[in-house]
Order: structure tokens, then C-alpha cells, then sequence
């Protein structure tokens, strides 16, 4: 397969300013960092005609630094890019692509005391939830995977921060059909002494494929709060209004959570998510619902560190409305205070023996990403 590559008018935007600026190279620094990830996952049960051995490879390389800095205003950067390498099932199935060149972030910053404009790839990520994000509107990373990190999305943001704990904050991001952008305003801040948040945007059709409801038109209302009184505890949600054949039908998304860390070795922290789901019949439904249109999923996370080089987890998640279920166990152990081993597994099921093709279990002919594995991945930061 011929490899991928893209990149993005933003970052080229970018390029061009960082070489170009008539500022004095005095004020130019930059720290050059990296990492190599490789990894391989053995699959027991792939489907027939699959490969037992899910394997991949990246290199990422990047520079952050400052372009100016000055009295009052400075500008800094940050330039990375990854380059993968997969083989299996993944790439046999079309979830993955064989090889992928991309960058991970590309972008300028202008900032003083109180404002912050940033344009570029970067991440826009906001919410209470650690495992169900109904407000990470542009987050594309696997929480239970080894290492999660959100791939970053082009766009403007700028934020103007009224105090030490409020914020507003404002972004536009290109669709990338004809000229649509989607758009959104959030205010952050306390109410006593509860993380609050609200957000409106107004997200067109668009041509990001990467992102969830990308072909919808939404109107999207959401809020968050997070606190702590004996336990932490938070919540999100989100109201999405669609528009479609001249109706308006509802969705709406939420989580509530809670954590405690308890007096057990080093600390054995617990953390539980309710995720509700529910949607009317005209809102667009999608593959992965499997025909239904009210969900409820529980996530759970026990993870605790025995001594000062290995730390261990468990994700477990469950669907209340077709059974099934994933088992995600981790061992991370740090070879030296830059290279991390990690021991993973994954196993999945249903509680009813009448459905293979759940939301987090699917048993069919082709390779889903969801069959049970055990592997090795090996994580160097330079």
C-alpha cells in the first residue's frame, strides 16, 4: 500500500511565519523532543483469513520553544510530527492505515497576561469526564489505549482569562466544505468551589471524517461540573439540536462520576462513570448504535503504583442495553526514568449468548478491534 500522507494549510501557515517573521532571531529559541513507540499485540480468536500479530511503529519528532518574547507579549510554538508503521488485522480490516505520516501538532501562539490566540493544529479539549467526554467535541483518543493522546484538530482559539479561575474562550475551525467553520464560546469558572463550565457551538456538515457527526448539522448546548466533598465527583452533558428535512430533533449525553483513593498499599484509586444516552427518532442514527436509541454504559478504573517503577490498571466497561463488555488490564514499569514498558490485554464478551454484535463485543467474520489480546509495547522519550 502506498503510504499517507496530509497536512494541513494551517501548518504550512505556520512554516512560513516561523521562517519569515521579521522579528530578531534573538528572542528565537526551541527545545527539539521526541519519542519512539513500538509495540505488538497477539490475537488468539482473528477472524479467519486475519493475522494473529497486531503490530505498530512510530517515530514523533517536534520543537517547542519561543519565536519572540517581550515585555509584555510573546509568541511560542510547538512543530511535531508522527510517522507509523502498522501491520495485522487493523490494517487488514481498514481500521488503520499501513503507514501514516501526520502531523501532531503545528502551532503559534500569541499570549500576554490576560489574552491567548493560538492557530494551528492543536488540541480543544474541555469537560469533567475522564472515561465517556459527551463535551470533547474534537477528541480522538482511546482512553483505555497504551499512551492515549487526541490527534489534534486545525483551527483558531483564543481565550481571554478574566481571573485566576474564569475564562472565556472562543474557537473556529475550518469544515473544510466550501467555506462552513465550525464555531463555539465556552465560559469556564467557579462556583464556589465547584469547576463549572458552559459551551455553545454551532457545528455545520463538514468533510472532517476524523470527528464524530461529521456529516450533521448540530446546534450543541453543554455544561460541566466537577467537585470534590469526601470523594470527587463531577458531570457533563450535552444537548445536540440537528437539523434535518426542516425538523429539529434532540440528543441529549451525560455522565455523572465519582473517585476515591483508597488507604490500600500505595493508594488504590477507584473511579466509576454512568454514561446516559438517548435520542428522538428523526436525530440521524448512527452504525454504532446498533439500531437503538437510548444507552446506558458504566465504566470503571482501578489503578494503584507499587513502589516507585510500576504502576498498574484496569478499565472495565459495560453496555446495559445489549451485555456486552471489555476487561482492559495495563502494567506499566519504567525501565529507566525515560523508556516505559507496557503490558496489555483486552478481553471482551456478552452477557447474552443470543447477540455477537454488541457495541463493545462484536464476534463476526471481520477483524473489529474488539477480540481479546495480549501484548508488549515498549515507549522511549528523548
Amino acid at each position: 500500500m502506498i503510504g499517507k500522507t496530509r497536512g494541513s494549510a494551517s501548518t504550512l501557515f505556520l512554516s512560513v511565519l516561523l521562517i519569515s517573521t521579521p522579528f530578531s532571531v534573538e528572542g528565537f529559541d526551541g527545545a527539539f523532543e521526541g519519542r519512539v513507540k513500538a509495540g505488538s499485540v497477539y490475537v488468539p480468536d482473528a477472524p479467519l483469513g486475519f493475522k494473529d500479530f497486531d503490530s505498530e511503529v512510530e517515530l514523533r519528532l517536534g520543537v517547542i520553544g519561543n519565536a519572540l518574547k517581550g515585555k509584555r507579549w510573546q509568541f511560542d510554538y510547538e512543530l511535531s510530527a508522527d510517522a507509523k508503521q502498522v501491520d495485522g488485522p487493523s490494517e487488514q480490516a481498514s481500521l488503520r492505515e499501513e503507514t501514516d505520516t501526520d502531523f501532531h501538532r503545528a502551532w503559534l501562539r500569541l499570549s500576554d497576561e490576560r489574552w491567548e490566540v493560538r492557530g494551528g493544529r492543536q488540541k480543544i479539549d474541555f469537560g469533567s469526564g475522564f472515561i465517556y467526554r459527551p463535551l470533547s467535541f474534537f477528541n480522538t483518543r482511546d482512553v483505555t489505549g497504551v499512551v492515549p493522546e487526541t490527534r489534534g484538530v486545525d483551527g483558531v482559539r483564543s481565550t481571554y482569562f478574566i481571573n485566576d479561575t474564569t475564562s472565556v474562550q472562543g474557537w473556529v475551525v475550518p469544515a473544510k466544505a466550501g467555506e462552513r467553520v465550525i464555531a463555539g464560546l465556552r465560559w469556564e469558572g467557579l462556583l464556589g468551589e465547584v469547576e463549572s463550565g458552559w459551551v455553545a457551538q454551532y457545528h455545520p456538515e463538514s468533510d472532517l471524517s476524523d470527528l464524530p457527526q461529521f456529516g450533521q448539522e448540530l446546534i450543541q448546548f453543554g455544561y460541566h461540573f466537577k467537585g470534590e466533598y469526601a470523594v470527587g465527583y463531577w458531570t457533563e452533558g450535552r444537548v445536540d439540536v440537528e437539523r434535518i428535512n426542516g425538523r429539529h430533533p434532540l440528543r441529549f449525553d451525560s455522565v455523572l462520576g465519582t473517585d476515591f483513593t483508597f488507604d490500600v498499599g500505595d493508594g488504590l484509586h477507584v473511579l466509576i462513570e454512568y454514561f446516559f444516552s438517548t435520542r428522538e427518532p428523526q436525530f440521524t442514527q448512527e452504525e454504532a448504535l446498533k439500531g437503538d436509541r437510548t444507552l446506558h454504559q458504566f465504566g470503571v478504573l482501578f489503578d494503584q503504583p507499587v513502589g516507585a517503577d510500576i504502576t498498574w490498571q484496569v478499565f472495565g466497561l459495560f453496555d446495559g442495553r445489549d451485555g456486552s463488555f471489555q476487561i482492559i488490564p495495563q502494567v506499566e514499569y519504567a525501565l529507566t526514568s525515560e523508556v516505559f514498558l507496557y503490558l496489555s490485554g483486552r478481553w471482551g464478551g456478552t452477557l447474552k449468548t443470543d447477540r455477537r454484535n454488541g457495541r463493545l463485543f462484536e464476534e463476526t467474520e471481520t477483524f473489529s478491534g474488539t477480540e481479546p489480546n495480549v501484548g508488549l509495547t515498549v515507549v522511549g522519550y528523548f
